[in-house]
């Protein structure tokens, strides 16, 4: 999960950074943070992200600005503001902001919105592109079922289909959200939504297949398992 921090007071950034590193280390969840007091770098910058925290007054550019700008490069991205300012709630309304905070931050506050911000990442249907035969094609994330490596090659499972990746396994480890795809073993990259019943040492999918889970990581599964289950 990419996660930016844009607000002009260093020490905003630096508390907020921490709590947020908090849920997620509490959540299980891999997370880069892009931080930064220039929303003026933010523009530049071509970087798209999955959750957005944004202090509207800002002297470069203000948040409003940067938050469209973030949509356009991911319209499914979960935007927060960081104000005390009720001048801007009108316009934000419109980028489907999840909350406002003031400072200094109700941790509790946050967390709960965090909760909500993972559930709509969760049921968002984001896609992408991947090549075959010569072309582009257009599939949505959801569907895909696993990603497998077998015999050097890379496939995408999706519910209908089988697809050879040009892409190597690192790139769909980073592509895919780790709010629902998890690295069981070193040949298996899974969607949890099509899980249908999970043993300690491996998972059966709804199509009856049954993916292994290498025995270093059935701890570190175990434990993100009944975090995935308890967002659910």
């Amino acid at each position: 999960m990419k996660i930016l921090i844009c607000d002009d007071e260093q020490k905003c950034v630096d508390e907020l950074k921490l709590h947020i590193e908090e849920y997620m280390n509490n959540h299980y969840m891999t997370v880069e943070f892009i931080i930064t007091t220039s929303s003026k770098e933010v523009l530049e910058s071509k970087d798209a992200f999955d959750l957005a925290f944004l202090d509207i007054q800002m002297d470069e550019a203000d948040g409003i600005t940067v938050a469209k700008e973030l949509k356009k490069r991911n319209e499914k991205v979960a935007l927060f503001f960081i104000t005390n300012f009720e001048e801007y709630q009108d316009e934000a309304m419109d980028l489907n902001i999840f909350r406002f905070f003031e400072k200094p931050f109700d941790v509790a506050r946050l967390n709960s919105s965090l909760d909500k911000a993972m559930e709509y990442i969760d049921e968002s249907y984001v896609d992408v592109y991947i090549h075959r035969n010569k072309e582009h094609v257009r599939i949505l994330i959801d569907d895909i079922v696993y990603i497998v490596s077998d015999n050097r090659k890379i496939y995408i499972v999706t519910k209908n289909d089988r697809i050879v990746s040009k892409e190597g396994f690192d790139f769909w480890r980073e592509k895919l959200p780790n709010r629902f795809f998890y690295y069981v073993h070193k040949s298996f990259f899974v969607n949890m939504h099509y899980v249908s019943k999970y043993c300690y040492k491996e998972l059966y999918l709804e199509d009856g297949t049954r993916i292994p889970i290498a025995p270093r990581r059935q701890t570190d599964f175990h434990k993100y398992w009944y975090s995935y289950v308890n967002r659910r």
